[in-house]
């Protein structure tokens, strides 16, 4: 592990045999584990250019759902206070729009909206909690699937390649950042308004410390993420008595879920299938959903590497 970032890669034939940092320097290896976090668009970028195998993958993209806390505790509690004893309430919803599937994604109970971009003119939320989870506030994403058949559908362009989904989320990125103001702020309109098509007049006190300005998302959403999230929101306002509501905001844009390319292997091996010596890993790569599960695929990797190693 280092801290300077790979710039290229040092191969020979269909064999890798290192990595160049920023500062020059070259680093060579017997086994070079790539586990990028799903954001790594310099390393997409690079392995696209250097015509190293990648691939489109689904993901999902959508909006940050936030209630006062004390609704969320009123509707799975089914009490007016949820008193001293019982922790903040937290919810899972999901719902099948038009064939595709909208869920809720990393509930924050007592949680905070934070912004959440690595790259500029750019927008992105995230969602975390405190360990009290004593925030006034529920925040949770609320995302729809996204798949490689519904962006060549909605898309003018005809170049459609291994990175399309990862330009289809900047884009969408893109458009957050414009209609939020070009700042930090993000863009955001209550809960009804945006089922109904209308513009928030106003809008709630919100955890989102950089500030919030209330735009139409229609512009900022895709048409088939805007449509399938309005279904979703009545339907999950059935599942949950409060649930849908003006007192609700959404912020957008939710979209780093997990990420929009694979980077393929060997199913045996863990190698990359065009190159010897280079393991795809965890969660950037395409084989992890989260903290744990990549733990696990690195695990798993390293297990791989020392058996090829013992057996040479």
């Amino acid at each position: 592990m280092f801290d300077q970032k790979v710039v290229d890669f040092i191969i020979k034939g269909d064999t890798l045999k290192g990595v160049i940092t920023q500062d020059g320097s070259k680093i060579e290896a017997a086994a070079t584990i790539l586990a990028t976090g799903h954001s790594s668009r310099d390393i997409f970028y690079l392995l696209h250019e250097k015509n190293i195998l990648i691939e489109a993958k689904p993901f999902a993209l959508g909006v940050r759902a936030e209630h006062p806390q004390r609704l969320i505790d009123t509707a799975q509690y089914k009490c007016d206070t949820r008193g001293e004893y019982l922790p903040p309430a937290s919810y899972s919803l999901v719902q099948q729009v038009y064939n595709i599937g909208v869920f809720s994604f990393c509930m924050c109970p007592g949680g905070i909206i934070a912004p959440a971009a690595t790259g500029p003119n750019e927008i992105v939320v995230n969602g975390w909690s405190p360990s009290k989870r004593n925030n006034p506030y529920a925040n949770s994403g609320i995302v729809v699937q996204v798949q490689l058949a519904d962006v060549i559908k909605n898309s003018k362009s005809t170049d459609i390649d291994s990175l399309a989904l990862l330009n289809f989320q900047q884009d969408v990125e893109q458009k957050a950042f414009e209609s939020g103001g070009g700042s930090l702020k993000a863009p955001a309109q209550r809960m009804v308004d945006f089922c109904t098509n209308k513009f928030s007049s106003t809008l709630p006190d919100c955890s989102y410390l950089p500030g919030i300005n209330s735009s139409d998302l229609s512009m900022v959403l895709p048409g088939f993420i805007h449509g399938a999230l309005q279904k979703a929101f009545v339907e999950f306002g059935k599942k949950m008595k409060g649930y849908y509501t003006n007192e609700a905001i959404l912020v957008a844009t939710e979209s780093r879920t997990s990420s929009p390319v694979r980077i393929p292997r060997d199913t045996a091996t863990l190698q990359h299938p065009q190159i010897k010596n280079l393991y795809p890993c965890g969660e950037g790569a395409g084989y992890a959903g989260g903290i744990v599960s990549a733990a696990m695929d690195g695990e798993r990797v390293a297990r791989s590497i020392y058996q090829i190693i013992a057996t040479n």
